[in-house]
């Protein structure tokens, strides 16, 4: 990679950084793009030579908080969760999760996008795009791939994967239910895993 090239990309990082900071800190209405060129140390035209608006900012943030984070040890991760087995793709995906769970960053992610969607719902439309669809697109890809499995509806499926630990994030680490019930992730893991041999298991009859 060229030196300028590597100074482009090391300025879009910077930006990049920067923004979670200030975003999570402040909120999507509390952020201007002064208060990220101030964080970033750089001009605001800068930015704007990178991202064409506030929005496409925020992507970037829920792309670097999510996504990028989870897969960063995991070279090719689309390709090689497609070749995995069901118990192994459901440790992966799991782990992957428990990833975002243990991340503060994520989880403040999360406050901002429920708590500003209804006024700013571009917001809720960014990550659904940016994060939940890819997730299912993932999911959902693999079980209609393993036509072995014999499911009814692939999509469906995935939905169960995917938003039982979307559900326990929200409400046990979100909204404080593990105050009141505590439920570990490793028994939403078991549960999950339960089900996916018992399926694995009717399959093969």
């Amino acid at each position: 990679m060229a030196t300028s090239q590597r100074s482009t990309r090391s300025k879009k990082d910077q930006i990049v950084q920067a923004a979670i900071k200030v975003f999570l800190e402040n909120g999507y209405a509390g952020t201007s793009m002064n208060r990220v060129a101030a964080e970033a140390d750089v001009i605001k035209a800068t930015i704007y030579s990178h991202f064409k608006d506030k929005e496409d900012l925020f992507a970037a943030i829920i792309e670097e908080v999510t996504f990028k984070r989870m897969h960063a040890d995991t070279p090719e991760f689309e390709q090689y969760l497609q070749s995995l087995p069901p118990d192994e793709f459901v440790n992966l995906l799991t782990q992957k999760f428990k990833i975002l769970s243990q991340s503060e960053e994520y989880k403040a992610l999360l406050r901002v996008v429920i708590g500003e969607s209804e006024r700013f719902p571009e917001l809720a439309t960014l990550y659904v795009k940016t994060v939940i669809l890819k997730g299912m697109e993932l999911a959902s890809g693999y079980f209609s791939k393993h036509k072995d499995l014999k499911l009814n509806n692939p999509l469906a499926t995935a939905h169960i994967c995917c938003g039982s630990f979307v559900a326990w994030l929200i409400w046990q680490e979100i909204l404080g239910g593990k105050n009141f019930k505590p439920l570990e992730f490793e028994d939403v893991v078991i549960a999950l895993k339960e089900l996916v041999d018992a399926k694995v298991q009717i399959s093969q009859q």
